[in-house]
């Protein structure tokens, strides 16, 4: 585009002219119609851009931090609408892995396998509680034991220490009757004048001592104490005779010999009546 102040004549030269003398270009025609087109509008520089300088924040106040709204709660998208989740189309589900795959339902059994141990497999669990079952059985067991005991009074069942020994014409003069010696440990001697009973527990420790017709006399087998046929000790270690008893004729005619009532013959005791029964 040429210079405002520089124009192209017709001759090919240049002339220096004013704004006041410039001619006005003819408008341009078209070659076909030969209308002419309406002039261009002149055109502008673009004007030079202005750099924005950004302004400074304001100062705040030195204060307590402002508090901090609470988030807002997610809205809850709305649910499809019915008409367009219909018209989807569904996809087929996935195939399951073997980690998804449901467990297999074992069948029952009418019967037992063959090598169930069953409640007889004997672990360490069970060990100990089997273990801990019986001693609380056998501790209850033996509470209710001894509660029961303690109902049933302490008395010792012996025989009564009186009885009956038979009538006196059964008895043979002179001989040591023995029959009641296991059963009552009691000797009965016949004698011509009448009869007498002597304990058959030896006075040193308490042994039952034997009757040895062909020495006549009584043997203690413990420690070898020696007695007459009269109960008068002899040898051994025994310290004193042996023991009458009391002996009577019952309301019957048996004799009755009492062990409870002892004459000793250290004390002089042997002449009591119930130390001798006489009958002859």
């Amino acid at each position: 585009m040429p210079d405002e102040k520089e124009l192209s004549t017709p001759g090919g030269g240049t002339a220096n002219q004013g704004p006041a003398a410039r001619k006005p270009l003819p408008p341009l025609r078209s070659g076909s119609t030969g209308a002419s087109r309406p002039p261009a509008p002149a055109m502008k520089p673009p004007a030079p851009a202005i750099p924005r300088v950004p302004a400074p924040p304001p100062k705040q106040e030195a204060g307590p931090p402002a508090a901090v709204p609470p988030a807002a709660a997610p809205v809850p998208a709305a649910a499809p609408a019915t008409a367009t989740a219909q018209s989807r189309p569904v996809a087929p589900p996935a195939p399951r892995t073997a980690a998804q795959a449901p467990r297999a339902v074992k069948p029952k059994q009418d019967k037992p396998p063959e090598n169930d141990q069953g409640v007889w497999r004997m672990s360490r669990k069970n060990f100990l509680n089997v273990a801990g079952w019986f001693a609380f059985f056998s501790f209850l067991a033996t509470a209710t034991v001894g509660a029961i005991r303690l109902m049933v009074p302490r008395v010792l069942y012996e025989q009564p220490s009186a009885f009956k020994a038979g009538y006196p014409q059964d008895y043979v003069v002179g001989e040591v009757n023995e029959k009641y010696k296991d059963d009552y440990r009691v000797w009965i001697i016949r004698e011509a004048d009448g009869f007498y009973a002597l304990s058959a527990i030896c006075t040193h420790l308490g042994c039952t001592p034997r009757w040895l017709p062909s020495e006549n006399k009584f043997k203690c087998p413990c420690h070898g104490s020696g007695y007459h046929k009269d109960g008068v000790n002899f040898e051994g270690p025994t310290p004193r005779p042996l023991e009458r008893l009391k002996i009577t004729l019952a309301d019957d005619g048996q004799i009755l010999v009492d062990r409870a009532v002892k004459f000793l013959y250290e004390k002089q005791e042997w002449s009591k009546p119930d130390a001798f029964l006489k009958f002859g």
